[in-house]
C-alpha cells in the first residue's frame, strides 16, 4: 500500500462551538458500544442540566469523547444526521484535511490499533485521561485518497454484516422469550387444552406473572420431588495434588459455557485426591447445573460425569422430569432470579432457597416437546453469536492489516474510487 504515516495533528481540529441562553438542541451521550445517543435513550431518567447554556454543539461528522473515559472507548462520530449538543466536559473534534477520507478516519477511531494506542498513551497517566493535544499525536497511514476510501468501504460492509447479525440474534432471542412464555404455562396444545385453576399457590419459581390457569393434565410440584438437588464444593487450593487431574470441575471461570445447551468441558480439573477429599461429588451426565452467585440463572447440561464448584445448584433429574425441559424453565425465570437477588451486594442464592422452588410439570413426552423447541432457539442463537464472534475478530484482524498498510485491496476493488477521484478532478 502506498502511503505516509502522519500524526493526526494538522488533520483533525477542536470544535468549542456552544450553545447561547435560550438555544436548544437534543442531548447526547457517547456510548461505549453504541456510539453517540440521545441521552433520552440512553438513561431512563434526566441525567443532564436543564439549562443547556454552554453545551457543546456536535455537528454530523463531527466527533466527541469524554478525555475521563475514551480508554473505554467513548469516541464517536455524530451519524445522527443533525446538529446534537452533549455537556462541556466533551471534547468535540472535526476532519478538516483534504488529504484524509472521513470515513477512513472513522474506520481507525474506531480499530483495535486505535484503542492500543489510547492505553499506551494513558499507561502511567495519574488522570488516566486523554487530552485533544495527546490525541493529535497518533499516528495514522495515509494511503491516497481513493484507496483509503476503498478500505473505508470494505470495513464498512463488514460492520454492516456484523449489525445485521445482531439485530437477527436480537430477534431470536425475543422469538424465544414469547414462544417459549406461551408453552411453558400453556402448552404445545396452547387454546386447544383444557384449562384448570392453577392448584395452589405458586410461591417461588414462576416463569410469567398472572398465571392463574394451567392445562388439566399439568401440575404444580415442589422441584425437589421431581429432581435431587446436589451442590458442590472446592478442594483446598493449597495442595496441588488435588489439581489439573482427569475430572472436570465447572467453577464461575465458565460462564461462557454455560450459556451453551450443554458443557462437557470446564477450565479447570480435579484429580481424584481432590475429589476424595472435599465435598465435591461426581454427577450423572444429564445432571442441569445452574448457576446461583454472581451470574445468577446461567443453565447448562452436563453431557458427561463432572463435578461442581459450591457456586451452583445441581439438579439430578428423576422419571418424571425432562432435563431439557428444566433447562428452560430455568433459562426462563430471569425476572424470578432478579426477584431473588434484589437488593443483594453481591448476587447469591443460597441452596436452602431452591427447596422451596416450584415448577410447573406437563407430562414427560409433552416436556420434551417443550425443550426440544427451547433447544432449537439456543442451539440457533449460539450458531449466529459464533458467526457474529468470528465476524469481530476478522473484521479487527482485516482493520489492523489494512489500516497499518501492511496488505493493500485487491486493485480491482481500489480502481472504482480512484476512477471517481480522477474523474472529479
Amino acid at each position: 500500500m502506498l502511503g505516509d504515516t502522519k500524526r493526526l495533528r494538522g488533520l483533525i481540529i477542536e470544535r468549542s462551538q456552544r450553545l447561547r441562553e435560550g438555544e436548544v438542541l437534543p442531548v447526547v451521550s457517547v456510548t461505549n458500544h453504541n456510539g453517540i445517543q440521545l441521552a433520552s435513550e440512553t438513561f431512563s431518567r434526566q441525567v443532564y442540566s436543564r439549562e443547556l447554556i454552554n453545551y457543546k454543539i456536535i455537528k454530523p461528522g463531527w466527533y466527541a469523547f469524554n478525555p475521563s473515559r475514551v480508554n473505554v472507548g467513548s469516541l464517536a462520530r455524530n451519524d445522527l444526521g443533525y446538529d446534537v449538543c452533549a455537556s462541556p466536559m466533551y471534547t468535540v473534534f472535526e476532519c478538516i484535511s483534504p488529504e484524509l477520507d472521513a470515513d477512513y478516519l472513522n474506520a481507525f477511531l474506531t480499530s483495535s490499533r486505535f484503542t492500543e494506542r489510547v492505553a499506551a498513551n494513558l499507561q502511567g497517566s495519574v488522570r488516566d485521561a486523554l487530552s485533544f493535544d495527546a490525541l493529535q499525536t497518533f499516528p495514522i497511514h495515509l494511503p491516497p485518497i481513493y484507496e483509503q476510501r476503498a478500505v473505508a468501504e470494505v470495513l464498512s460492509k463488514v460492520e454492516g454484516t456484523i449489525t445485521k447479525t445482531e439485530s437477527l440474534i436480537t430477534a431470536l432471542i425475543d422469538a424465544k422469550h414469547a414462544t417459549m412464555r406461551e408453552i411453558l404455562t400453556r402448552g404445545i396444545r396452547r387454546e386447544k387444552a383444557q384449562m384448570k385453576p392453577l392448584p395452589a399457590r405458586w410461591v417461588l419459581g414462576r416463569v410469567a406473572e398472572g398465571v392463574t390457569h394451567i392445562p388439566s393434565d399439568w401440575e404444580l410440584v415442589t422441584l425437589t420431588k421431581v429432581a435431587k438437588l446436589e451442590s458442590g464444593h472446592t478442594p483446598d487450593r493449597k495442595e496441588p495434588t488435588y489439581w489439573d487431574g482427569n475430572i472436570p470441575w465447572i467453577s464461575l471461570q465458565d460462564a461462557n459455557a454455560l450459556t451453551k445447551v450443554t458443557i462437557s468441558e470446564s477450565a479447570e480439573t480435579i484429580g481424584p485426591l481432590g475429589l476424595a477429599n472435599s465435598s465435591a461429588r461426581m454427577l450423572p451426565s444429564g445432571t442441569v447445573v445452574l448457576q446461583r452467585t454472581a451470574n445468577v440463572g446461567l443453565a447448562s447440561v452436563m453431557g458427561r460425569e463432572m463435578c461442581t464448584s459450591q457456586h451452583f445448584a445441581n439438579w439430578i433429574c428423576g422419571n418424571k422430569l425432562d432435563p431439557y425441559y428444566l433447562q428452560q424453565v430455568f433459562r426462563h425465570m430471569s425476572r424470578e432470579w432478579g426477584r431473588l437477588v434484589a437488593g443483594s451486594v453481591l448476587p447469591d442464592i443460597y441452596m436452602g432457597t431452591f427447596k422451596a422452588l416450584q415448577i410447573l410439570l406437563p407430562p414427560l413426552e409433552e416436556q420434551k416437546i417443550i425443550g426440544e423447541v427451547g433447544v432449537a432457539f439456543d442451539l440457533r442463537i449460539e450458531e449466529e453469536r459464533g458467526t457474529l464472534a468470528a465476524l469481530k475478530d476478522n473484521r479487527a484482524a482485516l482493520a489492523q492489516e489494512l489500516l497499518s498498510g501492511r496488505i493493500s485491496l485487491p486493485d480491482s476493488v481500489i480502481a472504482r474510487h480512484r476512477d471517481k477521484a480522477e474523474q472529479a478532478a
